[in-house]
């Protein structure tokens, strides 16, 4: 993938199902379906997880009332696997 490449969130961590344990301000799943611009490597940022990219999501992720705390906003790191380019 490449950086202003349009994608869409399929799965969140590797399922579409959210997790029962999930606080309500961490149900990421709420996105699946969304679509978002890969914005970022985690090389370029020293990231740690390297099979994630940064994800700029054109929904407000805030608005969502979900946690948001990378410098950009409504962006996440997300699985490579839980995207699909479009």
């Amino acid at each position: 993938m490449n950086k202003g490449q349009k994608v869409e969130l399929r799965t969140f961590n590797g399922t579409s199902k959210t997790d029962e344990n999930c606080n309500p301000n961490e149900n990421y799943w709420k996105l699946i379906g969304s679509i978002g611009t890969v914005i970022n490597f985690p090389e370029e940022l020293n990231f740690p997880y390297k099979n994630r990219l940064l994800i700029q999501f054109d929904k407000d992720v805030k608005q969502l009332n979900l946690e948001c705390h990378n410098n950009e906003p409504n962006s996440l790191w997300i699985l490579i696997s839980d995207l699909r380019i479009i």
